[in-house]
């Protein structure tokens, strides 16, 4: 695994440099060329390199195996910077978005930037699963030892089959997704000695349910 991934990273950088100059150079000619975003296939070409480009932040961001700094978070503040960093998209794609939470929380042991990363994550899989007027709900608790967040939606839902490959990289029923989405979600929460499991019914929804240990 190892050896996997750093010849991901590997990869990775060597794509990147040719594909940052391809960017620029794109971007020069529509600045010099205006004219050029009549061109029929001129907005596919530029999203395509949009889509490359995450798929490089994704890859790099899976075979990442540095630690990173840990703290004392606080998932008031981690929860409240989601809600407003969520509000433009709810308000553009008119979705509902609650979060539900006690007053008195106790910390977690993380990294507050990689929490708000995996729980963007899985809100986005969440909105992009309902439609118009779709609810997510976000609900924070303490049990015993525990933090038990869980992420509920009231969209298409998922097959067994695709729950079984959910957390698999490269597995994506989306054909705009890199499939890493979710993978790099497992692999933040198990860095924070948590768990994440899913629970979901075609046509009725899905709900995410993660546990992390308390400080």
């Amino acid at each position: 695994m190892e050896d996997t991934n750093f010849t991901i990273a590997k990869i990775t950088h060597e794509i990147r440099n040719p594909l940052t100059l391809i960017n620029s150079s794109l971007q020069l000619i529509e600045s010099m060329h205006p004219e050029v975003k009549e061109f029929q296939f001129w907005t596919q070409t530029m999203e395509d390199v949009i889509f490359v480009n995450q798929l490089l932040e994704d890859l790099a961001a899976y075979s990442d195996k540095r630690r990173f700094f840990m703290c004392e978070v606080d998932l008031k503040e981690v929860t409240h910077s989601l809600e407003e960093s969520l509000k433009p998209y709810t308000k553009i794609n008119q979705k509902h978005f609650t979060i539900h939470m006690p007053a008195q929380l106790p910390s977690v042991f993380g990294n507050p930037l990689k929490l708000k990363q995996a729980f963007l994550n899985l809100l986005k899989n969440a909105f992009e699963s309902t439609g118009k007027d779709g609810c997510v709900s976000m609900s924070i608790r303490k049990y015993l030892d525990q933090i038990i967040i869980r992420i509920t939606d009231d969209g298409c839902g998922m097959s067994p089959e695709a729950i079984d490959a959910l957390f698999k990289p490269f597995s994506s029923s989306k054909s705009y997704g890199t499939g890493l989405g979710l993978a790099i979600t497992h692999k933040i929460i198990e860095a924070h000695y948590g768990a994440i499991e899913v629970s979901s019914t075609l046509g009725r929804g899905t709900t995410f349910t993660i546990t992390l240990p308390h400080i």
